[in-house]
């Protein structure tokens, strides 16, 4: 439900991650729950849903992009498994049984073509939503990866891969997702988007800033710019090879925009706060900056490229002191250089929306719900509150999960824009 507030629209958007609404239940999802779960996302206010279109290095639909049928590797969790605290317990059997549960889904029909039709139906505007650096977890591998290993990113000796983190620094990457979101829009989708949510980044790694984002296209085009072997090089202008990982990143949203805009599709993209989108690791929330790149959104706006971004693309912003055991906060915002902002909503309106305004639409990622009606309200009372105090353009609530069975009427006070 698209709402009128203060003189202008705003908008509830819903990411349904498919993958979870398969792990979780105990038998294979039906075609019948498919549609009912997305007709009552439209009943309780929701107006956009964002279809997530794989995860782990699974693209769990039918398609030739990926594996067919989808495959549990048990000796590469295995070899995975020690010292990684996301790969605890009975791991191996319950991805075996959740890879045999999605199997019999995608036989009996096509998940993401049937969410379009649903979302359809009842007026919802579907985009397709593409992470763009989670292909791998133990047991779990991307196709396209294994048969280019090197599109990932990389250390300076050249061989060490930051796994599953594709590089598209190289054309066969930027060519590889273009043809994923060709083959999608082809389903009917409204849009693409492009989100840097990334389960990768949640296991073991180095310690050392900037240790990946010397891929051979990387190395290559600033040795011919500035006359500098990034590999071999004691010193350097970090800063200039930031902008340039950044501009290989802005390449391939220029060509996926030009696919979907010359569809009369449009394309969404998942923006970090700040002035470089971090990969950080093992946290995934910390200041363990292993590689990064320049966001140059300034660019993508000036030239057409977004139409909307989703301002904090997984990060926790709301509360910038949350330490756990996958989150440092406060090193993060201190490596950002945000960690004196005591609203970092408030400084992304200042920041972002005199030059998106009438450009790109600026949407705010509502992070992590609880799966306890009250936290959920008080949550969502929140994020109403600064969607509408900073003037943004709608909220991405995550995810559809967390509302089931009893919980949508929810979405419903989170539509009509009222703080409650």
């Amino acid at each position: 439900m698209t709402i009128q507030h203060d003189g202008k629209k705003k908008r509830l958007i819903v990411h349904v991650d498919f993958n979870d609404e398969v792990y979780e239940r105990k038998q294979p999802i039906t075609l019948r729950e498919t549609r009912e779960l997305v007709e009552r996302l439209a009943q309780n206010g929701v107006d956009t849903l964002l279809y997530r279109a794989g995860c782990v290095g699974l693209l769990p639909y039918r398609t030739r992009l990926g594996y067919q049928p989808l495959f549990f590797d048990e000796a590469d969790a295995g070899k995975n498994m020690e010292g990684n605290p996301c790969v605890k317990g009975d791991y191996q059997r319950k991805r075996g049984e959740f890879i045999g549960k999605y199997n019999r889904v995608i036989e009996s029909f096509n998940p993401p073509e049937e969410i379009i039709k649903a979302g359809h139906a009842v007026g919802m505007q579907v985009l397709v939503w593409l992470d763009l650096f989670d292909d791998w977890f133990p047991g779990h591998r991307s196709k396209f990866l294994d048969e280019h290993p090197h599109c990932q990113w990389t250390a300076r000796d050249g061989k060490t891969y930051y796994r599953g983190i594709a590089s598209y620094a190289w054309p066969e990457a930027r060519a590889f997702r273009v043809a994923q979101a060709k083959e999608l829009l082809a389903l009917g989708a409204d849009g693409i988007h492009c989100s840097t949510s990334s389960h990768a980044r949640h296991h073991p790694n180095v310690h050392q800033l900037d240790y990946y984002g010397f891929e051979t296209p990387v190395v290559d085009e600033y040795r011919r710019r500035h006359g500098i072997d990034l590999r071999t090089a004691k010193e350097f202008d970090r800063e200039a090879w930031h902008v340039l990982k950044g501009e290989f990143m802005s390449k391939l949203y220029e060509e996926l925009s030009a696919l979907c805009h010359g569809s009369g599709k449009e394309l969404w993209i998942g923006l970090q706060f700040g002035e470089q989108t971090f990969l950080s690791a093992n946290p995934y929330h910390s200041g363990n900056v292993v590689a990064r790149y320049h966001n140059d959104w300034r660019g993508m706006v000036e030239k057409g490229i977004a139409d909307a971004f989703i301002l904090g693309d997984y990060e926790i912003a709301s509360n910038p002191s949350f330490v756990d055991s996958c989150c440092d906060c406060p090193s993060y915002w201190k490596a950002k250089g945000l960690a004196h902002e005591p609203d970092i909503h408030a400084w992304a309106a200042r920041e972002y929306q005199t030059a998106c305004r009438g450009k790109t639409k600026l949407f705010v990622f509502g992070e992590w719900l609880s799966h306890d009606r009250e936290k959920t309200q008080k949550l969502l009372s929140d994020w109403t509150r600064r969607v509408t105090n900073h003037d943004f353009e709608g909220l991405l609530v995550h995810e559809a999960l967390n509302f089931e069975p009893d919980k949508f009427d929810l979405l419903k006070n989170c539509a009509a824009w009222k703080i409650w």
